[in-house]
């Protein structure tokens, strides 16, 4: 990287030609700016860097034995490429040496922060520097350089510590701040190679061709017995000539004097050659031999093998046929066994199961091909399938038999049920029966035997699964219709007889379950109450039943059937029933309601949690059974308390989750109940607001909280109790429910405040939006709805205060509004009294007809519409009493004040100060007070 850095610097005579590169980097130079920044400290420099860049460059400039190290300040000419010397600087010119190492926050000017690492150094001078120093301008003793990267600065600070170390003393050495530098061995030479940026001193050049110790002790000997050759070159290689010669000479002597024994040498190796020769011959013989007994052995080898393969074929034939004879017979007494076939007694089905299992493994056994073609195994083969097929049909025969006395048995314990049953009977009877059978089912499934019947073809497995179907779904239909007959009976009893005849229809319906939940203006009597909580458990205990059944017959159904998995999907039937379910189903959550009413254990959780379970045996058992008989009593309770649909919706929502959740078959008939549930729930909210839309009033009668504000109170305090288990997971549609309801109660309250004429739009208006903001103040969801009820409250209840308020005071009301209409078209204030319908004898005139006693008239008058106006025993009379008496305090602080601008001198006065104002309102609030006490 150096080499061209220095060809430039040479050409353009700043570095000598012997002078080398020891370190280079790039810098900020921040010197310029010293004045500007001296009361700002060196670590916040770098958010006030300039984009002008320098270069320092390290060196040695060598003359006359004695090396001093120099830095060059140079200057890139972007236009030329070429570099301007700026300042040379002598390394024992430089007093301290500084490593900064900060970080910068700045604040942009889009208000964020940013963070910035400064890697700088600092030079102090000694105050006796060089002219060289003194040379440049705008300098002084101190200067502050930034890097771009930390290396290249450290890089540096190695160099120049290096350099101080070798060439300079201790006196004239710099001090290093902030820096540690552990010193190497020797420095080092640099090499130039261009892809490295290592700055490394080199050793001193001369230490490049250092020659060893013992070249160094020969030269030195060879000179010690020459003393001319250092003056007469010559003469010492003439010596040295003369020496070589002389060598020459005594070895071809050597060699003239060896020749006899040479010759005798070669005649030995001769003779050894001969002999070679001759023993060369022999071995060939030998070997010739040895290669006819080889070939004999060869040929006696391999007529051995053929002999040894041909008997070991002959055994394998033999073991061959053997097993084929093994595996294929099948004794009469097994025969014997299979028609003997007795399920009554445990130890006949465990012989039989053997037996069967026997004659499978016989049909299954895997033969080589060229066996399957003889005629003894496929007369045998044919045997064996039908004993299979005949043991196959009488076994299913036995077993249909089999599941139709367990069904019996089952019918005889439980006895003669009627529409009273109060609960559905457990099955575990039957199935701990049938369970002892199982291995025969699974032999049935495993034998896959199939039998012809009506031109159509199918197992007797699916044959027996079908019997077992049709058996226990006529048992299922019979117990479940008798449980839930027994349900809506008890739901009868507690149906309450209707008002008049209104109420048959839906909407009525509607109506008087809020009505009930209203009685005495509180939430529910407690017999009502009762008649909710007997509801919510007769139906908690319909389902919990149900699920209890199902759960068993499916664990049953996995067991008995050996019903195997389907690869790589769920049954269809589960996982989309129909386009309404997968909407129902998006994204449930995971929920512990206490409303749960699914009843689970860990066993079977385990066993059904499978997501690729095969539910159509259950699927064919209940089919619409459970939606059917659950949504009859569903009715019964709506028709019984409309507002229940709260409670089944809600109910609903939490069993189909926990279904879900652990994959069961009762996820299904859940979710046909969550969507008939939803359907009601969506029925009785479309009633709800056309019972709203559709409210009338009567235009002369008094007016206070609407109906359906009544009812919606009512409606919400029942919804929260019913969502309460499940609120963190579903609040949302409760919000949505409760979100539309309050939109067209608004409407209609604005519909009806227009044309009410005996009560006062204002009074309206802000009594039913404060008992709107009370009902809602507690439902996170309806914040945005809240806030807009509570400002219509306030805004309103101003509005009635500013226009029912003057009555008192009416002259003196409209008398101050012609004066602030003068002096808000311009009048001075000494002009009004002036004026002829606003002189001060008018005004005296006017204020004389309002004594004390008369203004308390007034207002006991006042008192007396605002009370005829609300409500009766509203709580809302005395806020805007309050609110009355501040605006009367108001007007009249204002009259005082015209009265002074534009009438002083005039000594015109009330006939009562504040206080008595004050007193007037507190005295009146308290007599009406004791008056509806007694």
């Amino acid at each position: 990287m150096f080499k061209s850095i220095q060809q430039k610097l040479k050409d353009a005579s700043i570095l000598e030609e012997n002078e080398p590169i020891l370190s280079f980097i790039q810098v900020v130079d921040f010197n310029k700016q010293q004045q500007q920044f001296k009361k700002i400290a060196k670590e916040e420099l770098a958010s006030l860097v300039q984009n002008k860049f320098y270069y320092f460059l390290a060196s040695i400039k060598t003359a006359d034995n004695d090396s001093t190290p120099i830095i060059y300040l140079l200057k890139l000419n972007d236009k030329t490429n070429d570099f301007k010397l700026k300042v040379t600087y002598y390394l024992d010119d430089i007093k301290t040496i500084t490593k900064i190492d900060n970080t910068i926050k700045q604040t942009l000017s889009n208000g964020n922060s940013l963070e910035t690492n400064v890697y700088a150094f600092e030079l102090l001078f000694r105050c006796d520097s060089d002219d060289s120093l003194n040379e440049t301008t705008d300098q002084k003793l101190k200067f502050v350089w930034q890097c771009n990267k930390v290396e290249e600065r450290n890089d540096f600070l190695d160099t120049l510590w290096k350099l101080s170390e070798q060439f300079l003393k201790a006196s004239s050495r710099p001090k290093f701040i902030n820096y540690k530098f552990e010193p190497k061995k020797t420095l080092v030479q640099t090499k130039d190679d261009e892809e490295s940026n290592d700055n490394s001193i080199i050793k001193d050049i001369n230490q490049q061709y250092e020659i060893s110790k013992t070249d160094e002790d020969s030269l030195l000997k060879l000179m010690s017995e020459c003393d001319f050759a250092s003056s007469n070159a010559e003469k010492f290689i003439e010596k040295l000539q003369t020496e070589l010669l002389q060598l020459d000479t005594s070895n071809i002597e050597s060699i003239m004097n060896s020749e006899e024994n040479t010759l005798k040498l070669i005649d030995m190796l001769d003779v050894a050659v001969q002999e070679i020769d001759k023993i060369d011959d022999r071995l060939k013989e030998y070997e010739d031999k040895i290669s006819a007994v080889g070939d004999a052995v060869r040929i006696v080898g391999e007529r051995d093998n053929v002999i040894q393969l041909q008997q070991n074929n002959q055994f394998a034939l033999l073991e061959l046929l053997e097993s084929m004879i093994i595996n294929l017979d099948f004794p009469a007494e097994n025969l014997h066994v299979l028609k003997s076939l007795d399920l009554t007694k445990p130890e006949s089905i465990r012989k039989v199961i053997k037996v069967a299992n026997n004659l499978l493994d016989l049909l299954e056994t895997e033969l080589p091909s060229s066996l399957t073609k003889m005629k003894a195994y496929e007369e045998q083969k044919k045997t064996l399938e039908k004993y299979k097929i005949s043991f196959c049909g009488h076994l299913c025969k036995n077993l249909r038999n089999a599941i139709g006395h367990a069904t019996n048995k089952h019918l005889e314990s439980e006895g003669k049920n009627d529409a009273n049953r109060v609960t559905i009977p457990s099955h575990k009877k039957i199935h701990d029966d049938l369970l002892a059978l199982k291995e025969l089912v699974f032999w049935v499934h495993r034998s896959n035997c199939m039998f012809s019947e009506q031109n159509q073809t199918k197992t007797f497995y699916e044959d027996l699964k079908q019997n077992y179907i049709e058996t226990i779904k006529q048992l299922y239909i019979k117990e479940v219709n008798e449980f839930c007959m027994s349900a809506k009976a008890g739901i009868a009893k507690l149906d309450r007889p209707r008002p008049n005849v209104s109420m048959e229809n839906i909407k009525g319906s509607m109506i008087r379950s809020l009505e009930k939940s209203h009685i005495g203006d509180s939430f529910g009597s407690k017999t009502d109450q009762n008649h909710k909580d007997t509801l919510k458990a007769i139906f908690v205990k319909l389902l919990n039943y149900l699920t209890n059944a199902v759960t068993s017959e499916e664990k049953f159904c996995l067991e008995f059937f050996a019903i195997p998995p389907k690869q790589g999907k769920l049954d269809e039937s589960i996982v989309s029933s129909n386009s309404g379910n997968s909407k129902l189903l998006s994204n449930l959550p995971r929920t512990n309601s206490n409303l749960s009413l699914v009843s689970t254990n860990t066993t079977s959780s385990k066993l059904l949690g499978d997501p690729k379970t095969d539910f159509s045996v259950l699927k064919e058992i209940f089919s619409v059974l459970i939606e059917d008989q659950v949504k009859q009593v569903m009715d019964s309770i709506i028709k019984t308390d409309y507002i229940m649909v709260l409670f089944l919706y809600s109910n609903m929502l939490a069993g189909v989750s926990t279904c879900h959740q652990n994959r069961q078959y009762m996820h299904q008939p859940m979710v046909g109940l969550l969507r008939f549930a939803k359907e009601k729930c969506d029925e009785f909210v479309r009633n709800f607001k056309e019972f709203i839309s559709e409210t009338k009033v009567n235009r002369k009668e008094k007016i206070g909280i609407l109906k359906f504000v009544k009812y919606f109170e009512e409606f919400v305090k029942e919804a929260e109790i019913c969502w309460e288990p499940i609120k963190n997971d579903y609040s949302e549609k409760l919000c949505n429910i409760y979100e539309g309801i309050v939109r067209d109660i608004f409407k209609a309250i604005e519909d009806i405040a227009s044309v009410s004429q005996k009560t006062p739009q204002e009074v309206v208006l802000f009594q039913n939006y404060h008992q709107m903001t009370h009902i809602m103040r507690g439902i996170n969801g309806l914040k945005d709805l809240t806030r807009k009820a509570r400002e219509d409250y306030i805004n309103w209840q101003k509005e009635y205060v500013k226009r029912l308020f003057g009555r008192p005071l009416e002259k003196i009301h409209i008398f101050f509004e012609k004066v602030q209409a003068k002096l808000d078209r311009g009048y001075v204030h000494q002009d009004i009294s002036y004026q002829l319908e606003l002189s001060a004898n008018n005004l005296a005139q006017i204020i004389s007809e309002y004594p004390a006693r008369e203004v308390k008239r007034g207002l006991y008058d006042l008192y007396n519409k605002v009370e005829k106006h609300l409500e009766d025993n509203s709580s809302l009379l005395q806020v805007v009493w309050r609110d009355m008496s501040t605006e009367f305090i108001t007007q009249y602080k204002n009259y005082e004040t015209l009265i002074k601008l534009c009438y002083e001198g005039h000594n015109i006065k009330f006939d009562f100060t504040q206080e008595d104002i004050y007193k007037f309102f507190n005295e009146i609030s308290i007599e009406r007070s004791k008056e509806h006490k007694f």
